[in-house]
């Protein structure tokens, strides 16, 4: 069982979390999404059930996208005073800059993933199931594109 969300280790992360304390310890969680995830309210509660759990031990790591989920959690962090880790992607690097990026955030090891997708978005998908594949706990929030009253 994982001591961050209680989830089992065959569980792939896809239901709701468990509570459970991290104590005094930072706890870092990944935040990858579509850059065309514009529904805030579900990136606020999946972050505030998070920040209510640790409180001032969350750091939230994101990919800093100008745009969609990123964005949105930039700001939901700057609004609480919540720590932020960015890792722009260098795109001198071309086409695979991203993957790069995604690679790199789930290489320091956060203590868990949360996943905003929209529609077929390669890179937020692509990002969470290599956390999975990482052993990190990760839910997965989708939206289809024609899921427009949601957004």
């Amino acid at each position: 069982m994982n001591t961050l969300t209680g989830q089992r280790p065959d569980d792939p992360g896809h239901g709701r979390p468990v509570p459970v304390s991290a104590g005094n310890r930072t706890v870092r969680v990944l935040v990858t999404g579509s850059r065309t995830w514009t529904d805030a309210a579900t990136i606020t509660a999946a972050l505030d059930e998070l920040h209510a759990r640790h409180g001032q031990a969350l750091v939230v790591v994101h990919g800093a996208c100008p745009r969609g989920a990123d964005t949105l959690a930039q700001a939901w962090a700057r609004a609480r005073g919540v720590p932020v880790e960015a890792h722009p992607a260098d795109w001198s690097k071309g086409r695979g800059a991203g993957p790069a990026r995604n690679a790199a955030m789930v290489s320091s090891r956060p203590d868990a993933c949360l996943a905003f997708i929209r529609g077929d978005s390669r890179g937020a998908t692509g990002c969470a199931a290599m956390s999975e594949r990482a052993g990190i706990p990760t839910t997965r929030h989708t939206c289809r594109d024609d899921d427009t009253d949601e957004l």
